[in-house]
């Protein structure tokens, strides 16, 4: 008897996790939200998108200090450190997701304010990218995740740290 109601239960779960992954996330973004008019508006949209993380950082840091073995100062300026900066691999899992929420949502920005300006995007001083096309790195969310992964921050030694995969690339789609 108690066999069919749990084979039952399994195969409802199965079917429903199925139909819901299947659902695409269509977030519209807005182009107007991200556009500028010139490379000084763009340079200070992404300084404030970087003083914002810094201040979001801080604060997850301070609600979550036990989850960080290094106290040191957060700088979003380099993000190659990224990775000294990491939840603990000991640390709860709803942390583990609200620092990848944090960190995702940043590169998510900063790729639609980027991608909504091509064509000043070139001219814009990224600190410690200064050998980066970045037209090239920010002209899809492909180019944009491996830029952000391989090149321009630690984010993917981060999430090997904690032992917990952040999905960026299903944040940027």
């Amino acid at each position: 008897m108690l066999k069919p109601l749990i084979l039952a239960t399994l195969i409802s779960t199965l079917v429903l996790s199925a139909c819901s992954s299947s659902k695409q996330n269509s977030t519209q973004i807005d182009p107007k939200k991200y556009q500028v008019q010139d490379v000084a508006s763009l340079q200070q949209r992404f300084d404030v998108l970087n003083q914002q993380l810094t201040a979001n950082y801080q604060t997850f840091k301070q609600m979550h200090n036990i989850a960080f073995s290094d106290q040191s100062v957060f700088d979003s300026h380099q993000l190659k450190t990224l990775n000294l900066h990491a939840v603990s691999r000991t640390s709860l899992k709803p942390v583990k997701t609200a620092y990848c929420a944090m960190m995702n949502g940043y590169f998510t920005e900063m790729y639609h304010l980027g991608y909504q300006n091509l064509s000043l995007i070139g001219q814009l001083q990224l600190p410690y990218a200064q050998n980066e096309d970045l037209a090239k790195s920010f002209a899809n969310a492909d180019q944009f995740y491996d830029f952000i992964l391989n090149r321009y921050t630690s984010y993917r030694q981060a999430q090997e740290i904690m032992g917990f995969g952040c999905n960026l690339k299903e944040a940027l789609n």
